[in-house]
This record gives C-alpha cells, structure tokens and sequence, in this order.
C-alpha cells in the first residue's frame, strides 16, 4: 500500500472517531476538541504539498484521486452510505480546511439533507474548503439551486397527477360496478414510493392541493402520501412502503356507493347516516379482495384507519385484536389531509394549527409516539403551509429547514404589491451580508379562507387559498372562523368529520 492511501485510511479512522464523539459529546467538550484536532493533522498529511484531495464515490466503492480504496471496507462504510444517500459523488478537501470547518461538514453530514442543502448550509457557515462533486457535475461548485418539481418533467408534480387521474379512473370503474384492475395503482404506488425516497418534501408540499369538487381523489392521494412518507420515516423498508402506499390511496373506495347528500352534507349527520358511512371499511376491504388484493398491510389499513389509539372508532376490533402500525399512519394522515382542506361543513385549518388540534387527540385518537414523529416529519411550518415574509411577500412553505425548522424553503407566491406570480424556491437561511440579518423571515401565517356558508361558491376562495393566495376576508369572518376552530378542537370526540 502506498502511502497516500496510508494517510487516507488514517484520516477515515479519524473522521469516523470525530462524528463518533461528537455525537456523544457537546462540541466544547474535550473529546470533540481532540478528535478534530486529530482529524485536521490526519487531513493535513494526506494532503501533503497537494492543494486538493477528493473523496468519491464509483458505484459502491470509495476512490481517493480516482484510485479505489479496497483495505478495510468498514472504515468507508458510514461515509459510502452517507454519500449515496445525500445523491453526493464525491467530496473535495483543499488546503487550508480548519477544524472548524470539518466539524461543520460532519455536523451537516449527518442529517438527512441532501448535497444541495448540506452545501447551502456549509456556505451560510462560510465554509470554503470542503466542495461538493454531485452526479452530473464536472466540477464542485456552490452555487447551484436544487431542481424544482416544475423543472422536472418526471418528479412531483408528474408524479401527483398521474395519481390522481389513477384514483379517478379505479373510482369510476367500481362505480360502474366493474373491478377495477390492481396494475394502474401498484405502477402508483410505485412511483409514489421512488418520489419519496428520492426527495419527499417535493411531494409533501403538493398534498395542499385540494379540490373542493374531487375531494375524494385528491384527498385518497394526499393521504397516500403523507402515510407512506410516514411510513419512510419510521424505517420501513421498500415491500412495506408499497403495501401501505396501497391501501393509504384505496383506504376510502368503500365510498363509491355513499350518496353525496350524506357526504357532503352541511349539518350533523343523523345516526342513520352515521351507520351508512361506518360501513365503508369494510366494504372497502371487500371491494379489494374483489380486485385480488392479498396484502394483509394493505387490507388492514383500509379496514382500520378508522379505529383509534384506544380501540374506540370503527368498525369494532375482536378482544384479541390490535390496530396495525401502518393503520395508525393512515389514521394520521387521513385526519391531518381532512382538517387542512375545506369541506361543506366547515372551513380548513391551517397546516400548524391542525397539528395544534391533532395534538389534543395524541393518546387517545393517535400513537402519540407515531404522532410525534409525523410531527417532526413536517416541521414547524408544514410543506404547503402558507406564510407573510418580512419582505412583504406572501409565500409557500415547500419543505423544512435543515439547520433551522423555523427557516424552511418557501416559494414566493405574491410580491409586495399583492400581485400573485409564480415564483422561486428560496432558502430563509439565506443571509443578507450587507444589512448583516437574513433576506427573509417569517413574520406569521396567511388564513385561509373558510367561507361562512357551506354553500359550492366558497370552493373558488378556498382554491385560491390552497395554492397559496388567499388574504384576510375581514375582521369579523376572521374572529368567527377562528372560534368555530377552537371549538372544534375543545371536542377531541369529533375534531373533524371525517366520513
């Protein structure tokens, strides 16, 4: 072995000494001073007289300098992971890297952001002496702005309209009295599941889509997602992904033969009508195993997604039963998707303020453990969350903050004159060095309208407030809408309708 790969090898040990300490310890502590003073000298060696040395990545093998690095595969393992699961290629050091500088790179290294943002967090810490090789790239450069949906013919937004025209289509066959056929929706689910894994955020931020006259569509997909995302969060591996993706977007097909005079009806239901809509489940489950749908996750969720934490809810569970896992998922997500969308009986919440109100059911209605982590998953301000800027704008939330929850991306939806356009995805992390403060902050929420009947006109105002351009209605309306809220969330038996 010659000695640059000596040196490399050395280094590995060091920079897998110094994530493990710093893990353990806070960044003052003296374990952490040692181990980056360790692992600065190591990179300094490796160095030499060089300027640069680059880590990268050739499929599944670690490369220093274009020479694989095939000793002791375990000290590369971590780092191989990591990078792969960042879409990173490779990583340059150049000379002059502090210690401060590598322990900002390991500290952002292990989150789950990916290249992009990890750069994006680097640059704000002014860290000049690590660059990124991303796929695609020639060249490390700190510059370049992630990809949007819009951009990508084959990312999200593709992604969320072939979905719902799929759910439309298997909804108005089962009308029909047909069975639909499974293929359309696994090829869903599947392309549900390769969205999220390859970047969830995108999707989440679409599930503020809502269609007052397709509820059902939009809404059986919004919960496939937020479910199945859930789902990528709590660790469940690819199989069970698309199992739960499948019976998160056919969780309600047991409506199709409910009258839209119960379900869209703008009163308090009767209690035969309430025995009308608890028979969905099951024939839900019914109508699946028509379709050849054996998946027990998959019968399971449609079956269950109605009974809470404490077994209350419906259909009623033998003695012996227990809620599956995957089913308190679509329960989360099906009572979050139906408190943020506008139905004829009441107005929507805002992302925050249905976790608020969800947050009075946690151990009751909802795991409160899966609850927290759904919470987590969304970030303080929620992917679709609309929000006021100190600049003035009016913008979309489209993804959490990787070094501040409080500072997500946004995409700017209406300038400072109040004219609606469709703007860029910025970073509020993003820092002003003249006036030495951030570009932009959040300054608080934008309501969405709710429409003081239940009448069809308020669906065009509650449009326009989903795609993030709804304004104050009035004092009045506002005060009544946010008392009609808070009552809602004082009686945890019925927070939402939902059907």
């Amino acid at each position: 072995m010659n000695t640059e790969l000596r040196e490399a090898e050395q280094f590995l040990l060091n920079l897998n000494a110094a994530q493990k300490n710093l893990g353990l310890y806070s960044p003052t502590h003296p374990a952490v001073t040692a181990a980056f003073q360790k692992l600065s000298e190591a990179l300094g060696r490796l160095l030499g007289q060089k300027e640069k040395t680059t880590l990268g990545l050739l499929h599944d093998t670690l490369v220093l300098n274009g020479t694989p690095l095939t000793a002791k595969p375990e000290l590369f393992r971590n780092l191989v992971m990591k990078l792969q699961d960042g879409e990173i290629q490779g990583i340059t050091f150049l000379k002059g890297c502090t210690q401060d500088e590598l322990r900002y790179f390991i500290e952002a290294l292990g989150t789950d952001a990916k290249g992009v943002e990890i750069e994006q967090a680097l640059k704000k810490r002014e860290v000049s002496h690590i660059l990124f090789v991303r796929p695609g790239r020639e060249e490390p450069q700190q510059d370049q702005k992630p990809k949007t949906v819009e951009e990508d013919p084959l990312g999200a937004g593709a992604i969320y309209r072939r979905a719902v025209q799929t759910i439309r289509k298997v909804f108005h066959e089962a009308r029909l009295g047909k069975v639909p056929s499974t293929s359309e929706v696994q090829r869903t689910v599947e392309e549900l599941v390769g969205g999220i894994l390859k970047g969830k955020h995108s999707l989440m931020a679409l599930t503020m889509i809502k269609s007052y006259d397709e509820y059902l569509f939009n809404h059986s997909v919004n919960v496939g997602i937020l479910a199945t995302t859930l789902g990528e969060t709590l660790g469940l591996d690819r199989t069970s992904l698309r199992e739960l993706g499948l019976g998160a977007l056919l969780h309600d097909l047991g409506k199709i033969h409910i009258p839209d005079s119960i379900t869209n009806a703008p009163r308090k239901l009767t209690d035969e009508e309430w025995e009308v809509i608890k028979r969905h489940p099951v024939d839900g489950v019914k109508m699946l195993e028509q379709m050849g749908v054996n998946s027990e996750i998959a019968l399971r969720v449609v079956k269950e997604h109605h009974v809470r934490f404490d077994r209350t809810g419906y259909p009623t569970l033998a003695p012996d039963e227990e809620v599956h896992p995957c089913s308190m998922m679509v329960t989360i997500a099906d009572t979050y998707d139906a408190m943020t969308t506008l139905r004829p009986y009441r107005g929507p919440f805002h992302p925050a303020q249905a976790i608020e109100a969800m947050k009075k059911l946690s151990g009751n209605a909802f795991d409160p453990q899966m609850f927290e982590r759904f919470i987590g998953m969304l970030g303080i301000y929620p992917p679709g969350t609309v929000v006021q800027l100190t600049t003035g704008e009016t913008a979309l939330v489209t993804r959490p903050g990787v070094e501040d929850t409080a500072r997500p991306w946004v995409r700017i939806a209406r300038d400072q004159e109040g004219i609606d356009f469709e703007g860029e995805e910025v970073n509020l992390m993003d820092w002003d060095t003249e006036a030495e403060n951030y570009t932009r902050s959040i300054t608080g929420l934008v309501d969405a309208v709710a429409p003081e009947d239940s009448s069809r006109e308020g669906s065009a105002a509650a449009g326009e407030a989903e795609d993030g351009a709804a304004m104050h209605k009035g004092k009045r309306k506002k005060r009544k809408r946010k008392k009609r809220q808070r009552a809602q969330a004082d009686h945890p038996s019925e927070p939402v309708r939902q059907n």
